[in-house]
C-alpha cells in the first residue's frame, strides 16, 4: 500500500521559481557611460544561453544632452524592453520611470532618442523559440541584437544609419570605427546601396524578376 505524499503548492511554485533564478545566465549587461558604445547579446551573432536575463544601464548626467540608441543589427519581435528613469540604482530602487516599450524588428525602427539620464535595456528570455527574423537563405542562424548607441548635445540631428530592412534584409547594417556613419554590408552576390541588386535583379544587365512593367530594388 502507498502513501500518497502531500507537497504543499507554495513550496513547489518556490522551488520551481529558485531552480529557474539559479539556472538563468546574468553574465551579460552592465552599467554604460561612455559616450558612444556597442550593446550586443552574448555570443553574437551565434545562439545566447537561456534562461537568460540581462541589463543594460546607459547614464547620462547631463541635461543638455540626449542618449540615442541606433538598431543597427537587431533581429527580435519581442524580450527587448526600454524604460527611461529620473534616478535609476537597480530594478527595485528607482524614479520616474516612463515605459518606452517593447521592440519589434517588424516595426521597423532605426533609432530612438530618449532625454531623461537613465536608459534601461531589459532583455529577458526563457526560451529562444520563434523570437527572431528569418528570410529564406539568410538570416537563418542569427540571434539577438548588436546595437550602438551615443549620448549627443540636444540639438544634434540623429544620424542616418540603417536596419535589416533597409539592407533588404539580403545584408548586415554596420558602423564606422567613430559610429559616425552607417552603411549595408551586401551577402556575398548582392550590391547597391541597400544591397537591392543581385542575381535576379541587376538593371545594368537587363535582368528584373518583377512582372508588369514594375522595377526591383
Amino acid at each position: 500500500m502507498f502513501t500518497r505524499l502531500a507537497f504543499p503548492v507554495g513550496i513547489l511554485f518556490i522551488l520551481i521559481c529558485c531552480q529557474d533564478a539559479s539556472s538563468r545566465f546574468t553574465d551579460c549587461g552592465g552599467w554604460l557611460e561612455k559616450d558612444k558604445g556597442v550593446i550586443h547579446t552574448p555570443n553574437f551573432p551565434a545562439r545566447f544561453p537561456t534562461p537568460i536575463k540581462c541589463d543594460w544601464v546607459i547614464h547620462n548626467p547631463d541635461p543638455e544632452k540626449k542618449i540615442i540608441t541606433y538598431f543597427t543589427q537587431y533581429f527580435l519581435k519581442n524580450s527587448f524592453h526600454l524604460s527611461e528613469y529620473d534616478e535609476y540604482k537597480n530594478e527595485h530602487d528607482y524614479k520616474g520611470i516612463q515605459y518606452l516599450g517593447e521592440i519589434n524588428y517588424e516595426n521597423e525602427y532605426t533609432s530612438l532618442a530618449t532625454y531623461k539620464p537613465y536608459l534601461v535595456i531589459r532583455f529577458k528570455v526563457h526560451e529562444i523559440g520563434k523570437m527572431h527574423l528569418r528570410v529564406e537563405e539568410f538570416l537563418k542562424d542569427v540571434y539577438g541584437f548588436n546595437i550602438t548607441y551615443e549620448i549627443v548635445d540636444n540639438r544634434q540631428d540623429i544620424r542616418e544609419t540603417c536596419s535589416a530592412h533597409d539592407c533588404s534584409f539580403l545584408g548586415h547594417c554596420v558602423a564606422s570605427s567613430n559610429y559616425e556613419n552607417y552603411r549595408c554590408e551586401c551577402f556575398p552576390k548582392f550590391f547597391g546601396e541597400y544591397c537591392q541588386y543581385g542575381p535576379f535583379c541587376d538593371p545594368d544587365k537587363g535582368k528584373n524578376m518583377c512582372e508588369n512593367n514594375g522595377k526591383c530594388r
